[in-house]
């Protein structure tokens, strides 16, 4: 599968406050600059050098990209300056590959490079997986995890935990997108199916661990009946049922969420018997079977 990153940048950019050292920003940052809390830009010359503590400061800044270019000696004086400064920014380096000796003082120690010319699918993965990597330690130390004990070792809910919180936020973007799609009212034979195979994916992630793996039959159940689903029979009036089912997808997002980045393990049996019963309202909205009055339920 081949991600759309820098979609998904602006969800994590949202946080940070990234400079950009060069005498001319590339087209690829400069498509994204706007996703960060502040972005702030400097020339890759002695004065800047000199000043370099000060604008770190200044801007209380996350990540620094030092786009060497044919700036080699002083790429590396801002490399040592930022690390005596601060040795928990990051530092992505953008370099031309032909120039590797004259910057191997610095290359293996930096977090993440991209080298000349930059292809732009790859600098946003590069830039994704270092911000990435930012939000998880933030996340770790500020996060009250909250877990359900029973017959689980927290060691091994952890790891699951570890294992699968990337997949998670990606599905959860594009649950919200699907979410969104639902609600201007496309309902294309297209979409349902990316629906369904989205859907499966959550199935096969909470089948990973026995504490999670009762929910997976219920997601299998949901796909199914989105890829069996005919729209020409559904009545008109019976159209509301899919605003029932972007309610349910928005209520998987939050759930993983809250469960995988935030790492809020509610009970896992409540959230069952809720996705159960807002299957079952929605088949029922949708194909127009009577049933005993009762409210759509969310967790």
């Amino acid at each position: 599968m081949i991600y759309n990153y820098k979609k998904y940048l602006q969800f994590l950019a949202a946080e940070y406050n990234i400079l950009y050292l060069g005498n001319e920003s590339i087209d690829a940052y400069n498509n994204v600059a706007s996703y960060f809390m502040t972005a702030a830009k400097r020339a890759l010359n002695q004065n800047e050098l000199e000043h370099i503590a000060l604008t770190l400061f200044k801007h209380k800044i996350n990540l620094v990209i030092i786009d060497a270019k044919d700036n080699n000696e002083i790429s590396i004086d801002f490399y040592k300056a930022i690390y005596s400064y601060n040795q928990d920014i990051s530092i992505l380096l953008i370099f031309d590959p032909k120039e590797y000796k004259k910057l191997f003082d610095i290359v293996p120690f930096v977090d993440i490079t991209v080298s000349y010319p930059v292809e732009e699918h790859l600098f946003y993965k590069r830039l994704f997986t270092v911000l990435s990597t930012s939000y998880a330690l933030k996340s770790i130390g500020r996060r009250d995890i909250v877990l359900n004990h029973k017959n689980v070792k927290e060691d091994a809910l952890d790891k699951f935990f570890d294992t699968y919180e990337g997949s998670s936020l990606f599905i959860s973007v594009d649950l919200n997108e699907m979410v969104i799609a639902l609600n201007s009212g496309d309902l294309s034979p297209k979409l349902f199916e990316s629906i369904a195979e989205k859907i499966d994916e959550v199935g096969d992630i909470f089948s990973k661990t026995d504490h999670t793996a009762s929910i997976t039959p219920i997601y299998k159940e949901l796909s199914y009946f989105i890829r069996e689903l005919d729209l020409t029979k559904i009545k008109p009036e019976n159209l509301k049922g899919f605003n029932y089912l972007s309610q349910i997808l928005n209520d998987v997002s939050v759930y993983l969420l809250d469960m995988f980045v935030d790492r809020i393990f509610k009970d896992v049996y409540v959230f069952e018997h809720s996705l159960k019963s807002n299957i079952s309202f929605l088949k029922n909205t949708l194909l127009d079977i009577e049933e005993v009055e009762s409210e759509l339920e969310f967790f």
